[in-house]
């Protein structure tokens, strides 16, 4: 796992030493509402105690997948970690709106809802070529729908799914998944998730 600083790719990128202050704040208070102390929190998430003490001091910026592994041993959301908790009954994010983050090298997700108390999770997810996430399993289930390009999503114990533009694909996240562009010309899709993962 790589501790990859945050990267946008539209027009709304993120002021990244803003987005580390508020989230280190956010991580500490809610590792110490827990108990937790940093040791055992890097224990739980799989990330190093110094990087998860830059996180908390606003020194240091994860790539969001390392930001996900802690939220879920926080027993919380990126999502909500890095924007606003306040509760929005309604959220719009027009075109080219919405912020960005770097997953990994080659993949990136745009929030496409705003504040981190909704029911579900939409994000709008970029992969290039042969990229695509771990194999992962969290509460909850999924629907993806392809936009551009093939997509394969391989839930443990099934046969592959290659889909293509305008598929749907619902699952329960609770299976571990791993999910890859298929074909060269990489993928673009929409993930829902509910309740949000992110």
């Amino acid at each position: 796992m790589t501790d990859a600083a945050v990267a946008g790719k539209d027009a709304r990128q993120v002021d990244g030493d803003a987005v580390a202050a508020t989230l280190g704040t956010a991580l500490r208070r809610l590792r110490k509402a827990q108990g937790l102390t940093l040791q055992q929190l890097a224990a739980r998430c799989g990330l190093s105690q110094p990087f998860l003490s830059q996180l908390e001091n606003g020194k240091a910026m994860p790539s969001l997948m390392a930001l996900h592994y802690v939220a879920q041993a926080l027993d919380t959301t990126a999502h909500s970690l890095i924007q606003p908790r306040e509760r929005l009954d309604v959220s719009l994010v027009r075109h080219g709106e919405g912020e960005t983050y770097q997953l990994v090298e080659g993949a990136s997700v745009r929030f496409l809802t705003r504040g981190g108390s909704h029911l579900m999770e939409p994000n709008e997810v970029e992969f290039d070529p042969g990229v695509g996430t771990v194999n992962t399993g969290h509460e909850g289930e999924e629907v993806i729908y392809v936009l551009e390009g093939r997509l394969r999503v391989e839930l443990d114990g099934s046969a592959p799914v290659v889909l293509a533009r305008g598929d749907v694909y619902t699952y329960p996240a609770t299976i571990p998944h791993t999910i890859t562009a298929a074909g060269q010309a990489g993928c673009r899709f929409l993930v829902v998730s509910s309740p949000p993962s992110f």
